[in-house]
């Protein structure tokens, strides 16, 4: 059953470059972006794709207090605001969002459930291709991808 999603810049650009960025909408009814992380990415033409600007105090404690970029911190807000799940790669925001008890997904995440539904052959090749494109991806992480499928 199709549900919602806030989207971090990493997991869009990682999405982009292995042309899977269409693929939000085949598993998300929709996919909320931050107007701070339009900003970072550039124009998302994704029909499940809502832009929303936000204003909160959290976002500047997430900013000065914790050292979290905007577009992150703007994620964590709408997440803790709506309780919706998110998808962010960044470690640092991602420990600070479970601490605050929200929802989490990551762009390898995503890659395995596509899989798993049937949407993308293997996650394994899409996460090596992402490696090869120059995102961080542990060769342990890799091998227990690799185990999943």
């Amino acid at each position: 059953m199709p549900d919602i999603v806030i989207v971090d810049t990493s997991s869009l650009i990682a999405l982009d470059k292995i042309d899977l960025l269409s693929l939000l909408c085949k598993i998300y009814s929709e996919v909320l972006i931050p107007e701070t992380v339009i900003k970072e990415f550039g124009d998302v033409s994704l029909p499940c794709a809502s832009i929303k600007k936000l204003e909160s105090n959290l976002i500047k404690l997430l900013i000065t207090d914790l050292n979290l970029g905007r577009g992150e911190a703007e994620v964590i807000a709408l997440a803790s605001q709506t309780g919706t799940r998110m998808m962010i790669d960044d470690l640092r925001a991602r420990k600070i969002a479970e601490n605050m008890g929200l929802t989490i997904t990551g762009t390898i995440g995503f890659l395995i459930k596509a899989a798993k539904l049937g949407l993308i052959k293997s996650a394994y090749e899409k996460v090596k291709e992402l490696r090869n494109k120059g995102f961080y991806i542990s060769d342990k992480l890799l091998d227990g991808i690799k185990k999943l499928e």
